[in-house]
């Protein structure tokens, strides 16, 4: 099934988080490249959040983009994305964000996390490496843990001389669970639409500014 694109007026750590992600988040197989169209980027100008998905309800999976501007620099963006200090507090439902290893280079880290969405959905923990290109991207996919397949992208595309920036998030996900079809449109309308905003207004908080500050 194919879910339109969906625009929301107002305004993962990396895997998004699991209520979409389990709903729908192999290797390497994401959702294609998504080059946004003006009428897209007006969209954004205006304060609305993307959602693109293509669910597979019979075989459990699917893969999903997402895009929203934010009014903040890409290094802010990005200092507050791989920060887990941070995800706990704008990622819903994220219980517990953990470095468990970091590459000698800082490139890479090994990142774990619990999280528990109600009594409907098993508590999921999975470990993921995040690869890091900063202030430009974060890659990541799943290294072990509750689901079958969790790999995607966030890109960063500065605007406004710097002062903006658009984030991209594309995302394949294999839980090893059923999801009900409730769950999945319900997510894909209301939770990853409520991330992404919680991650704009962070970003553009002083919040987000104390983040980067911190990652320096």
């Amino acid at each position: 099934m194919r879910v339109p694109s969906t625009k929301l007026i107002g305004s993962v750590r990396f895997g998004w988080q699991l209520v979409v992600a389990c709903l729908l988040t192999t290797p390497l197989v994401m959702a294609a490249d998504w080059p946004l169209s003006p009428v897209q980027r007006v969209s954004l100008s205006r304060g609305e959040i993307l959602v693109d998905a293509d669910v597979n309800f019979e075989r459990n999976r699917g893969d999903v983009r997402a895009a929203v501007r934010i009014a903040a620099p890409a290094s802010t963006i990005f200092a507050v994305m791989t920060d887990c200090a941070a995800a706990l507090k704008f990622v819903p439902h994220l219980q517990r964000c953990v470095v468990l290893e970091t590459g000698p280079d800082r490139s890479w880290e090994l990142v774990e996390h619990v999280v528990d969405l109600s009594w409907y959905i098993p508590r999921t923990r999975y470990v993921f490496r995040a690869d890091y290109d900063p202030g430009h991207s974060v890659s990541f996919h799943q290294v072990r843990g509750d689901l079958r397949a969790n790999e995607g992208l966030w890109e960063f595309v500065p605007e406004d001389a710097g002062t903006a920036t658009i984030v991209t998030y594309r995302v394949h996900i294999v839980p090893r669970y059923y999801v009900p079809r409730w769950l999945v449109r319900s997510s894909l309308k209301r939770e990853l639409p409520a991330l992404l905003e919680s991650l704009r207004r962070y970003c553009e908080s002083g919040a987000g500014v104390a983040a980067e500050g911190g990652a320096k």
